[in-house]
């Protein structure tokens, strides 16, 4: 018998300091998360620099802005000429997120943010944590936005065309009123 209760013992303190010692290793997607809040500042800076230089939302893209030469001069910007309309998207430098800056035909006095996180293998490793984090923190609290997780695609013409998205396909869209 009390060769049965020691190795309960021993197999309960063993248990206890494996579930204790193990911390997952958080620190790539805290980092990715700490670039996103930066990226997200950014864009809304560049924004409100293209607004505040005369520039409108009701047709703003991010080829405007490298247009106007608002953009970082080593961020890549990359234009999809369709059925005569304009699209455009945004990598930032080291980072594989990609940003498409959409006017809102629902409101002139806002723009959407297309976020695209698939390439970015620390913010898919948790999707639904980044999504849901970026969406509440950066979209929501920081520039007072609205969230949502359903947005998938952008067409130019129809502007979303699929909202059948999930809180974890790495796509999701910010809508920034000012």
């Amino acid at each position: 018998m009390p060769y049965l209760v020691a190795s309960i013992i021993s197999i309960v303190t063993a248990m206890t300091i494996l579930f204790t010692r193990y911390e997952a290793d958080d620190s790539t997607i805290k980092a990715e998360l700490a670039n996103m809040k930066v990226m997200f500042s950014m864009l809304d800076g560049f924004v409100n620099t293209y607004v505040d230089s005369g520039g409108s939302l009701t047709d703003i893209n991010f080829k405007e802005l490298e247009d106007s030469g608002i953009l970082l001069s080593n961020s890549t910007v990359t234009v999809v000429t369709s059925d005569d309309n304009l699209s455009s998207t945004l990598t930032l430098p080291n980072n594989e997120v990609i940003w498409h800056l959409i006017p809102n035909k629902d409101d002139s006095s806002s723009y959407k943010l297309l976020v695209d996180i698939r390439a970015n293998s620390g913010l898919m490793s948790k999707a639904i944590f980044s999504e849901s984090f970026s969406g509440r923190e950066f979209c929501e609290k920081s520039l007072f936005g609205t969230f949502e997780s359903k947005r998938t695609s952008y067409d130019d013409t129809d502007d979303f065309v699929d909202n059948t998205g999930t809180n974890n396909d790495g796509l999701f869209v910010c809508v920034v009123f000012k």
